[in-house]
């Protein structure tokens, strides 16, 4: 008897010794009750009746005689669609374990930094600011500022908020590769801010623009997906984006952060959010890389953790 998989390219196959029962005509045998259920629903959206009948180990649907020949066409189509390969051209989207690991290293960085800077770390060194970005060209704090935090419940909102949206980067782009975008698109989001408010002075701080940066990485990976996949699957629920969405709007512009007033920095969300999504989408186009560059995950986390330590380094 031929496995599920062969099945599907002819759903039509059944036992030689299945008898079905007067009246009703076998369309196609499975191997477990869920694809039998699936191949059901096709049949009554064409508005027909059928039935579901085991046999041996398989699942065999009948149909009334009259309705043979046109569900079988139906469902060899459906079984047609469902063996396409998923991929445009010669390029297929890979789907990352989202590497649990790095999201401990995420908590522990930004919990590490918030209890440093409580014990008197140099926060103005650190923070963002717009004149000293600008005038004195010291970018390196749109990195640094990435790592400070106003009170517990800035750092919590972030840490929640961050962990969401990073998880379905590392799904499309691999952990590490990741939260390296994430790292990057936030510090061009600082930067992007500082020059919205220049010449004015402005102070930030907060990880909350590379968190909407994550979202705008997602946003971008997404768009390239829906222009060269339309029917592109994803083993993500579909109830997890909009959660994940709800919690960081509740942390970021639901409580306010951001800024050293504590007024919520929504020039730098915007930044963070528009930086995310170019490079989401740019990186989408070479998605082959990230699979790539994968092997080298140890070598490319090693080189974010070095970014914020080179950048520490140069505000001190």
């Amino acid at each position: 008897m031929a496995s599920l998989k062969n099945r599907l390219s002819d759903p039509s196959a059944v036992a030689a010794d299945f008898e079905a029962p007067e009246g009703l005509v076998p369309v196609g045998a499975y191997e477990d009750f869920a694809s039998a259920g699936e191949a059901g629903l096709a049949i009554l959206a064409m508005g027909k009746a059928y039935w579901t009948l085991q046999h041996a180990a398989d699942y065999i649907i009948c149909v009334r005689h009259e309705d043979a020949e046109a569900v079988r066409a139906e469902l060899r189509a459906v079984a047609a669609l469902a063996s396409r390969p998923r991929h445009f051209g010669a390029t297929r989207f890979r789907e990352f374990t989202f590497g649990y690991l790095s999201f401990a290293w995420y908590a522990a960085f930004l919990i590490g930094g918030f209890i440093w800077q409580q014990s008197g770390a140099p926060e103005a060194a650190g923070r963002g600011d717009a004149v000293a970005m600008m005038e004195g060209g010291e970018w390196a704090r749109a990195l640094t500022a990435l790592m400070l935090h106003g009170d517990v419940v800035h750092l919590a909102s972030n840490l929640v908020a961050g962990m969401g949206f990073a998880f379905c980067v590392a799904r499309f782009f691999g952990a590490a590769s990741g939260w390296l975008l994430i790292l990057l698109s936030g510090a061009l989001g600082n930067a992007l801010n500082a020059w919205v408010y220049y010449p004015e002075p402005h102070y930030s701080i907060g990880a909350s623009t590379a968190v909407f940066a994550a979202l705008g990485l997602v946003t971008g990976a997404g768009v390239w997906v829906a222009l060269k996949e339309a029917r592109q699957s994803w083993a993500l629920p579909p109830w997890a984006i909009p959660v994940f969405g709800g919690v960081t709007l509740l942390g970021l512009v639901g409580i306010g952060d951001g800024s050293l007033n504590g007024i919520v920095d929504v020039a730098a969300h915007i930044s963070g959010f528009f930086c995310g999504l170019l490079v989401g989408f740019v990186g989408a186009v070479f998605q082959p890389v990230f699979v790539a560059w994968e092997r080298h995950r140890v070598w490319i986390g090693a080189l974010s953790l070095g970014l914020v330590g080179l950048a520490w380094a140069a505000v001190l």
